[in-house]
């Protein structure tokens, strides 16, 4: 239909018998919104021209007021089976049902006036059964219908030409799937208090002997050995076995096509003999090259009907969100496994054979998925290390794989390894067992490995002592400290590591072995603990000396020249990292836990000072990060805050910042001139990545602001040049303005985020 010809075909207009019959309806009006309906709300014309259905609609409300105009005009061709309607009110043409146009109030609830003539018309024109507005609407529904059903087919049909690959099930499938995949079977009785007994045997479908039989006691029937379940015919009732998944892996035009079925059986009271047997195939994956595949469910396709419909690949990777979420277990048994020559020919590419004839249970799915993503699965199902290629299969397991042309080297090992590694049927714990060993060039045996890895011990957790002991002395140390202390081994393993890291704050020699094997672990661990008065402290302090060794070192090296004091306040130099530590602990901001300062007390870059009170100096007040020239960096209290007390203060810093002026020599000036630089440098740093802090009382401020805010530079006056200094065109541009800069009062804080 063109609707520039519709708009060309006569108007069906209002009649005088529609005017006056709309004018003798009495308007209701609804008390909550004051709105008119109508009992008879609508009134309809029709008539066939050139082919084409003309249905015009009339609002009871518009005849009233004299109006002859169609408030809807519907416009159906029977051949093509299009429809379309001209809104009068928009000006517009609608491609919409009736019923999804605008009605009057109560609409649906009102009647509708057509006269017969026109019905018949319409009738005869459409085909179908309903009168007036309904059968219009009775069309336009089936045409819809129709449409949508075309829609569909374009995808189904593909979908239906790509599974015409799909083989026929095998002959004996069902008699396979009832006997080998559903692995549940019963030996059914009758109670009796004799001595000798009969019972029938689902599996083998005959009368069996059994003895002091027991209802849901497990056992196996003396006929055919299989594991059976008993069942008193007279309390058993109706049942139906767990739901168990199957296999079929079938050759196709594009590859190979893995099919997962599930089934079970049903048993009626009193009809045990001849249970229901339902086997159903829920989906199918067909592989192509480089294992490549396509998922198809059977499902409700757009909730209309069941059927075959392409799905997303469902992940198999078992530590991904879907398997921890669901938890649901897909392995089964497969067909023709057993068989010496299998019908599937994809198969022996992949080691899926191998895999299966160790594990009854599988899902084949989840084998390609991990063989796809790690393809030396197959080489260590082919070469008979069922143990690891288990691990990997479940996704417990990732190796790291070199280019190498013997696998044994491959996977970091040679072949003599491996042949251990194969006999011993040695998972992912026990190679890398095996990797430390060819590393050592000495032979851990067998039953040294099985105690570590019966306690859970990983080669790497003895990182930390194998250069001062062998794995034989440490798992005789282990075994011994047991004994005394009743402690599993890898809690031991891991108070020997504390111990030894207090120990280097303690500044013994762990190169001997008094002190790395001490004969009471647990007795030296505590006495570490009590002489280093915080065990969390000095295992930081450890980890901290470990990456910067010259911290402590340096912090001694600052009393003399940056410690001071008048009556009100005095400055305080950490001798060692743990005062560093205590004090941000303290104070709760972040120079306990950040390596930054750390570093640039490592690199002379700035130090951290403490600002006290004189009358409480050993009491944390202020933390300041000061550069080699005085300049403070920042200052921080309680809670990353700077309060207002601190103004008080802010003289006494400046009379600390001119007396230190003249301790300092030519290297601390010359340290200082290059602080400054990569202060600058990390300022425009933060300024365009636009950096803000996001927690605390400043959460939302750039950073770069805060630490320019807290920023104290240091007056230097022209007694530098006295002392042979000659820095820069930017250094001196700074000693000259440094009097002005001084008269300026700033707000100071320690950056969380610095």
């Amino acid at each position: 239909m063109k609707k520039s010809q519709l708009k060309k075909l006569k108007i069906l207009y209002a009649t005088k018998q529609m005017i006056e019959m709309a004018k003798k309806e009495v308007p209701k009006k609804h008390e909550y919104d004051n709105q008119e309906s109508f009992g008879l709300s609508l009134f309809m014309r029709c008539q066939v021209e050139k082919g084409i259905l003309k249905a015009s609609l009339f609002f009871t409300r518009d005849l009233r007021i004299g109006s002859h105009k169609p408030a809807y005009q519907v416009f159906v061709d029977r051949e093509s089976g299009n429809f379309v309607t001209w809104d009068s009110a928009l000006g517009k043409w609608r491609e919409a049902k009736v019923d999804s146009l605008e009605w009057p109030r109560a609409f649906w609830w009102t009647q509708k006036y057509i006269s017969p003539k026109d019905n018949k018309t319409l009738q005869n024109y459409l085909g179908v059964s309903e009168d007036g507005y309904d059968g219009l609407l009775e069309y336009q529904r089936k045409i819809r219908e129709e449409q949508l059903v075309k829609r569909h087919k374009k995808e189904t049909d593909a979908w239906d030409q790509y599974l015409a690959q799909v083989p026929k099930l095998p002959a004996d499938w069902d008699r396979w799937v009832d006997k080998e995949g559903i692995e549940q079977n019963y030996i059914f009785y009758d109670y009796s208090r004799k001595k000798n007994q009969k019972g029938y045997c689902s599996w083998c479908e005959k009368e069996v002997p059994i003895e002091k039989p027991r209802h849901n006691k497990e056992g196996v029937c003396p006929a055919c050995g299989r594991k059976i379940q008993f069942k008193a015919r007279g309390r058993a009732g109706r049942f139906w076995t767990d739901k168990w998944y199957v296999y079929l892996l079938q050759d196709c035009k594009d590859g190979m096509v893995a099919r997962r079925f599930s089934a079970w059986r049903y048993y009626r009271k009193g009809e045990y003999e001849t249970p229901e047997y339902t086997c159903r195939e829920e989906r199918r994956v067909i592989y192509g090259d480089g294992l490549t595949s396509r998922t198809f469910c059977y499902g409700l396709y757009k909730k209309r009907d069941f059927r075959w419909m392409e799905a997303n690949s469902q992940s198999y990777n078992r530590s991904g969100f879907y398997w921890h979420y669901f938890k649901e277990k897909y392995e089964g048994r497969l067909y023709g496994i057993s068989l010496s020559d299998p019908e599937c020919r994809g198969l022996e590419r992949t080691g899926l054979l191998q895999f299966t004839q160790q594990n009854e249970q599988v899902d084949p799915e989840q084998y390609f998925y991990q063989l796809r993503k790690k393809p030396y699965l197959e080489r260590l199902v082919k070469c008979g290390l069922f143990r690891l290629s288990g691990e990997v299969y479940d996704g417990k397991a990732d190796l790291e794989i070199k280019e190498s042309s013997d696998f044994a080297k491959s996977i970091g090992i040679d072949r003599h390894r491996l042949k251990r590694l194969r006999e011993h049927n040695g998972g992912s714990r026990y190679l890398r067992w095996l990797i430390l060993e060819k590393g050592q060039g000495k032979e851990i045996p067998d039953l040294v490995i099985d105690y570590f890895s019966s306690h859970s011990i990983e080669a790497n957790d003895l990182d930390f002592i194998l250069g001062q002991m062998s794995v034989i002395r440490i798992k005789n140390f282990l075994e011994k400290q047991h004994k005394l202390s009743g402690r599993p081994p890898k809690e031991l393993l891991s108070t020997w590591r504390d111990y030894l890291s207090m120990s280097v704050r303690l500044k013994r020699d762990i190169t001997r072995e008094l002190f790395f094997k001490p004969r009471n672990l647990l007795e030296s661990h505590d006495e570490a603990v009590a002489l280093c008065g915080n065990k969390e402290i000095a295992m930081r302090a450890a980890e901290v000396t470990g990456k910067y060794p010259d911290v402590d070192k340096l912090c001694q090296s600052m009393k003399e020249k940056f410690e001071f004091a008048d009556k009100k306040y005095c400055i305080v130099a950490p001798e060692k990292v743990e005062d560093i530590l205590y004090e941000g602990q303290a104070l709760g901001h972040c120079a306990n836990s950040s390596d930054i300062y750390y570093e640039r007390i490592q690199n002379r870059e700035s130090y951290i000072l403490f600002l006290r009170k004189a009358e409480e100096p050993d009491k944390p007040y202020y933390t300041l990060e000061v550069e080699p020239d005085g300049t403070i960096r920042q200052k921080r209290t309680v809670g990353d805050r700077q309060n207002k007390d601190l103004e008080d203060a802010v003289e006494f810093l400046r009379k600390w910042q001119e007396e230190i002026q003249k301790r300092l020599t030519l290297e601390d000036y010359r340290l200082a001139e290059e602080s400054s630089r990569l202060r600058a440098e990390e300022f425009k740093k933060l300024r365009e990545e636009k950096a803000k802090i996001w927690h605390g009382h400043l959460q939302g401020q750039l950073l770069a602001d805060v630490l320019e805010r807290d920023l104290m530079e240091a007056v230097r006056s022209a007694k530098v040049k006295d002392r042979n200094f000659e820095p820069s065109d930017e250094s001196e541009e700074r000693i000259k303005d440094g009097d002005q800069e001084a008269e300026q009062k700033e707000e100071m804080v320690l950056s969380p985020a610095a």
